[in-house]
């Protein structure tokens, strides 16, 4: 894999965000590793005014490309959220971040209507939207994910896939059998290998039951895959070998 084609999530530092290291200095890191994109997570921001704007600057000094990762869903209670959608989106601008991954959410159909407001927002804030299957029965499952890209592609909504490969056995899922299904829908890749004990359990590469390398086979070699995992302790030098493993993929 061309190295230019990783991206590194910043969960790999989950020590450092839990002691008070902020995201916009983690970009130095990422960067001190030869990685030119790095995913920023909405959830580890605690001063947006503020944050925000380092991780813009830090981020356009580096020449570093971002991307958003957003817990929140689309829809709520059956209904576009579309006001909150907008907010997370002029965030990743703020940020000079093109692309945002959001949860489907109370999804139960969407309309023409619902539509137009995501491709309006998309293009005023030149925002590349994905949606991703989580851990939970709600945004995990491969049926719902399936149904809901469908309808979107039959509407021409400006939405496509990111692939969590590890998140599927949390709902009992084949990660193989699903990447087959998603395939044609999947542009962003968030890769990790999981363990089991009592559940499921991220760990690094090679150290659990996934076939990670098989399912990286079935999608185009140029898209993104994101280390998303955390990688402590020693993140810098543990992120550094797993980071090796994906550039000796052929």
């Amino acid at each position: 894999m061309e190295k230019s084609n990783i991206v590194i999530n910043t969960l790999v530092f989950l020590d450092e965000i839990n002691k008070g290291v902020k995201q916009s200095s983690l970009l130095r890191d990422i960067n001190s590793l030869g990685i030119s994109k790095a995913e920023v997570r909405r959830e580890f921001i605690r001063d947006f005014e503020v944050e925000i704007k380092e991780i813009r600057e830090i981020s356009r000094g580096l020449k570093m490309e971002l991307y958003y990762s957003v817990p929140k869903c689309m829809y709520i209670n059956g209904r576009l959220a579309s006001d909150d959608i907008e907010k997370y989106f002029r965030e990743a601008y703020e940020m000079k971040c093109r692309n945002v991954k959001l949860n489907i959410g109370d999804y139960r159909d969407i309309n023409s209507g619902d539509a137009a407001i995501i491709n309006f927002l998309c293009d005023k804030y030149q925002i590349k939207l994905t949606i991703e299957n989580d851990q939970t029965a709600e945004n995990g499952r491969v049926e719902k994910i399936k149904e809901f890209l469908e309808h979107a592609q039959r509407l021409k909504v400006k939405i496509s896939a990111t692939f969590d490969v590890g998140n599927w056995l949390w709902q009992n899922q084949d990660p193989l059998e699903n990447a087959n299904t998603l395939r044609a829908y999947v542009t962003y890749i968030h890769l990790k290998d999981v363990k089991i004990k009592d559940k499921p359990q991220a760990t690094l590469l090679d150290k659990g039951i996934i076939p990670w390398r098989s399912i990286l086979d079935i999608f185009d070699k140029n898209l993104p895959v994101a280390i998303e995992y955390p990688c402590s302790p020693n993140a810098l030098l543990t992120v550094e070998d797993e980071i090796r493993k994906l550039e000796a993929l052929n």
